[in-house]
Parts: C-alpha cells; sequence; structure tokens
C-alpha cells in the first residue's frame, strides 16, 4: 500500500516540478527516518517542498488537499494536507513548507536513495536528525537519538552538526542530545 502510495505521489510532485508549482521536494519523517536504518512504523508520507513564489491554493488545489498557513509563532510557514487512495486504504500525506532559512539548508543536504524500491530525494541522515530536534516532540527526540546511534558519527559529523543547529537556534537541544548520544 505505502510502495503505490509513494509511486504516485512521486509521479504528482514530479509533474507539479514541471509545471513550476514546487521547486524541490524531499522525503522527511518516519520513512527518511526508516530509510537511514532505522525500523519506524508510520502512518502517513512527509516531504518537505520549496514553493518559492508559488501561490500554495493553487498548489493545493493540484493535489486535491488543502493548505494550512502557519501562525505567525508557528515554526512552519505551512502543511498542505492530502490523501492518496489505493485501492480501499487511504494513506495521508502533508507536504510541510519551512522557514526560508531551513528550507535552504534542507536542500543543500539531500541525497538520492532507494525507498521501497523507488529512487528519491531524501533529506541528509545529519539534516534529518536536526529537522527531527526543530520538530521536538518526543518521538522526534526519540527518532534523532536513534538516528545517530545506527549513524555513528565520526566527531567532525558533530561539529558541523552543532554549527548547523546553532544557525537553526537549536543548539541546546542539540548539545541535549549529544549528551545522551555520548554517554
Amino acid at each position: 500500500m505505502f510502495r503505490q502510495a509513494l509511486i504516485h505521489i512521486l509521479a504528482r510532485l514530479e509533474t507539479a516540478r514541471q509545471q513550476n508549482l514546487v521547486e524541490g521536494f524531499a522525503l522527511i519523517g518516519g520513512f527518511a527516518v526508516s530509510a537511514w536504518g532505522v525500523p519506524r512504523a508510520t502512518q502517513d508520507i512527509d516531504f518537505a517542498i520549496a514553493i518559492g513564489s508559488t501561490n500554495p491554493h493553487s498548489l493545493a488545489a493540484f493535489l486535491g488537499g488543502r493548505f494550512d498557513r502557519g501562525e505567525p509563532e508557528d515554526p512552519l510557514n505551512g502543511v498542505f494536507h492530502s490523501s492518496i487512495q489505493v485501492g480501499s486504504a487511504s494513506v495521508s500525506l502533508q507536504l510541510i513548507v519551512f522557514p526560508s532559512v531551513l528550507t535552504e539548508m534542507i536542500f543543500r543536504h539531500i541525497e538520492t536513495i532507494s525507498v521501497m524500491d523507488q529512487m528519491l530525494p531524501v533529506v541528509s541522515w545529519q539534516m534529518l536528525v536536526l529537522l527531527k530536534l526543530y520538530a521536538g516532540g518526543p518521538q522526534d527526540q526519540l527518532d534523532a537519538q536513534h538516528i545517530l546511534q545506527v549513524r555513528s558519527p565520526e566527531p567532525k559529523d558533530l561539529q558541523t552538526m552543532g554549527r548547523m543547529a546553532k544557525s537553526l537556534g537549536i543548539l541546546e537541544d542539540w548539545s541535549a542530545l549529544v549528551n545522551l548520544y555520548q554517554r
């Protein structure tokens, strides 16, 4: 079911890119966590997207979903919500629009890897850890911790990630994670 949903959304996002509704997209969330080696159950498919100056409501209409703009204090600029019908099942889809500084950083750290036999852009494991810290929920914290454990980063990776965390305003969360990791 998820494989068929992924094939469908990849085709839709590629068409959206060709129609200049999307500048870029990359898998994030639970499927990205799994792609980087941490088994993780999830009920939806999440992508970071760059929309540039596209009217978000045009993209929402194209996807057959809705766009919820982030509130002023919200750490996200907005989220597109949609679903993909696969037989009798429905798979939830979220396309997340991050603030421009974070979007630029995300799209500098993309790798094309195989997920469910599909080659697609996935945020790097390093950036995924930082996105999880940025999100800040309990499951996100566990995901970040598990990714570090599985990836066993070199000290230079930790230093680079620390600089990135500082630029994102999550240095305190990063430091707490590294302290847990190094125990």
